[in-house]
């Protein structure tokens, strides 16, 4: 995590009778590591298919909808912009593998990392309502994308209105974690921070399966984790070495393990419940089976 070991990560290790590889290489390599695991995923093996699927049961129609969608897999290395703002939208991409950050910036350049996009994430799934992005989405590891027309999100959302209301339901988290962020920033101070983010990537990481025990991989340099929290980077690793010295946490490179979880959410003041992890509730497949039943439509049940 500390911006040495991060270093390693991305530069690459000098072996005895080797040429280093550059980062571009290197990136390269890991993107095309990223892709042949994404391709050996069954579908309901996704990211994204075990982010919708806390919300509400994919059935068996709605799992080949969402297969196709991931159908065309991407690799792209560190420090790619894979949206860019003030530019058109492009292709809807869904993270399968790796970690990019949501950023703005102002025109004399000064930037400020909104959010973080895990796999499971979506980004530019609101091209079909704006021309142009008002943010920038660039890669922090080595990643592989799915990537899809924006028309068949339309489709989506008239073939398909369960999976419809399960991203929406994704879009309101989205909005809700901004909300938080500008909180944390607004009032809460560097501990609370720091301990508030920690335990949110933790619990986002653990719907998807890409946490265990309290431990996970954070690729993220603290220059990139102190924009994220408005700290200066001396602060941030000041406040990092706070959680580690209490006992908190432990950093072992770009691995974080959270000792004590109950602890760790009472510093950063965290309730969870901006995180909407919830079931759909029953009356939500009701009124969908209404609807459609009452179009003559084939209902979804």
């Amino acid at each position: 995590m500390a911006d040495r070991p991060q270093k390693a990560e991305w530069f690459g290790k000098t072996r005895k009778g080797t040429r280093p590889k550059g980062p571009v290489a290197r990136g390269r390599e890991k993107a095309r590591e990223g892709m042949t695991r994404a391709r050996a995923m069954a579908p309901s093996a996704t990211p994204l298919w075990r982010k919708l699927g806390s919300y509400l049961e994919i059935r068996d129609e709605e799992k080949g909808f969402l297969a196709e969608l991931e159908r065309t897999i991407v690799g792209h290395p560190p420090r790619t912009d894979l949206l860019r703002q003030g530019e058109r939208y492009g292709d809807v991409r869904v993270m399968r593998d790796g970690w990019a950050m949501r950023h703005k910036a102002l025109p004399d350049g000064r930037r400020q990392v909104v959010n973080f996009v895990l796999p499971g994430d979506i980004i530019g799934i609101y091209c079909n309502l704006f021309d142009i992005a008002d943010h920038s989405v660039t890669t922090l590891t080595a990643v592989s994308v799915a990537n899809f027309p924006p028309e068949r999100v339309v489709e989506l959302f008239q073939r398909f209105p369960r999976l419809a209301a399960a991203l929406a339901w994704a879009g309101a988290k989205e909005e809700a974690i901004v909300a938080e962020r500008l909180l944390s920033l607004g009032r809460r101070t560097a501990l609370e921070r720091t301990a508030h983010l920690i335990v949110e990537l933790l619990r986002r990481l653990t719907v998807v399966n890409l946490a265990e025990n309290g431990r996970f991989t954070l690729p993220v340099t603290q220059e990139i984790l102190a924009d994220a929290l408005g700290l200066s980077i001396v602060h941030m690793n000041r406040t990092l070495r706070r959680l580690r010295d209490g006992g908190l946490i432990e950093l072992n490179g770009q691995k974080i393990t959270v000792n004590d979880l109950r602890q760790l959410a009472s510093v950063g003041q965290f309730d969870e419940l901006y995180l909407h992890l919830i079931r759909a509730p029953k009356r939500l497949d009701q009124v969908f089976d209404t609807t459609r039943g009452d179009r003559g439509d084939v209902r979804l049940a």
